[in-house]
């Protein structure tokens, strides 16, 4: 019987710290969701968000 962790999760989440991305990553993604939003709103008006 061995000591080490056996890791029940196969091809599932990571951990919070395999998930943090460069800034310079988050920066662009926060931008394309900015403009995604302002594309919804006015192409669809207000209804096009859901909040």
């Amino acid at each position: 019987m061995t000591t080490e962790r056996m890791n029940p999760q196969l091809n599932g989440a990571h951990s919070a710290s395999a998930r943090r991305r460069n800034p310079l990553a988050n920066a662009v993604r926060n931008v394309g969701i900015v403009l995604d939003t302002a594309a919804r709103v006015l192409f669809l008006g207000r209804d096009g968000v859901r909040m």
